[in-house]
């Protein structure tokens, strides 16, 4: 359920409404019921396998005329935050025409469920909460400056360690994060809602075009992965060689340390960006010995504490 078309395919139809609401619901928690929601973007791209950049979400319009954007994140990118808000901001400001007042505008809400890939050990919102809402707030107080900009996370990777889910979001959550048949099967007996997603997931998967379908896409994200993996090693690659070239180069001029311990910054901040004030600090004071160890590590791990030895 975690793959974004079959996500799009459980709630893009007049029938699914009731799913939608539900789902809604759970995560916005509003005062006052939902009494419908419209998916305004129900058709799928003809090429929905293989442009690999089709983003497959629900632009939702509720009853009162707030906009909602829903959409599953299978594959969660690191720059997903500001992907988030800046299709909130072009939702937001599609509402008004030439000429329109501001005082006209409604509140619009992102909601972004994260998948978890299992095996990708991403952290990058809450440690532990599945949920988080974001709002505008004064730094002090906390004082919401609006209501018109809203953004829900909803992270699969914490599901185990968030205890303040309330049922119905933990239904959802659970119904999205891999669930085995005997999850979906216990899950159909708390909620008719979710027997009726139940249901449907089911008939998506003894359908073979359906099926066929939503395979071809998780594989082309996986493949989409695989090439930017291999291109941020080739580019660390790059980057490895010329520091070190340069690191030698200047180990001429003023001492082998210092020339590498140029060259390996050069190399770090290529890879992890500026460095904090601490690990520049410790490469000033390091020998040449282990700034050799640094660069071997480089070659071989994935974060900067793990680079450092820590």
């Amino acid at each position: 359920p975690s793959n974004d078309l079959v996500f799009k395919l459980l709630f893009r139809e007049p029938e699914d409404e009731q799913r939608l609401i539900a789902m809604l619901t759970a995560i916005l928690e509003p005062p006052t019921p939902i009494r419908s929601a419209k998916v305004m973007n129900p058709e799928l791209p003809a090429d929905v396998v293989g442009a690999k950049s089709i983003r497959l979400d629900l632009l939702v319009e509720l009853g009162d005329g707030r906009r909602v954007n829903v959409e599953m994140e299978s594959w969660p990118r690191p720059v997903f935050v500001e992907r988030e808000l800046y299709y909130w901001a072009k939702l937001h400001t599609e509402q008004l025409r030439e000429g329109d007042d501001y005082d006209s505008l409604l509140p619009t809400i992102a909601i972004a469920w994260l998948g978890d890939s299992r095996g990708n050990r991403r952290q990058m919102l809450h440690r532990s909460r599945l949920h988080t809402h974001y709002r505008i707030c004064e730094q002090g107080d906390h004082t919401a400056l609006t209501e018109h900009l809203e953004l829900h996370m909803l992270d699969l990777c914490n599901l185990e360690k968030d205890a303040t889910l309330s049922p119905a979001l933990r239904r959802w959550a659970e119904f999205f994060d891999h669930p085995t048949e005997e999850t979906l099967g216990r899950l159909a007996t708390e909620d008719p809602i979710m027997a009726d997603t139940v249901h449907k997931l089911t008939a998506f998967s003894d359908d073979d075009a359906t099926r066929r379908l939503a395979e071809a896409r998780w594989e082309a994200e996986i493949f989409l992965r695989h090439d930017r993996k291999t291109e941020r090693k080739e580019g660390h690659a790059e980057g490895l060689a010329e520091g070190l070239a340069r690191g030698h180069a200047e180990g001429h001029a003023s001492g082998r340390a210092d020339g590498l311990r140029a060259g390996v910054r050069m190399v770090l901040e290529l890879r992890f960006g500026a460095l904090p004030d601490d690990v520049v600090a410790r490469l000033e004071q390091t020998d040449a010995a282990e700034l050799e160890r640094i660069v071997a590590r480089a070659r071989e791990v994935d974060t900067l504490g793990a680079v450092m030895g820590d």
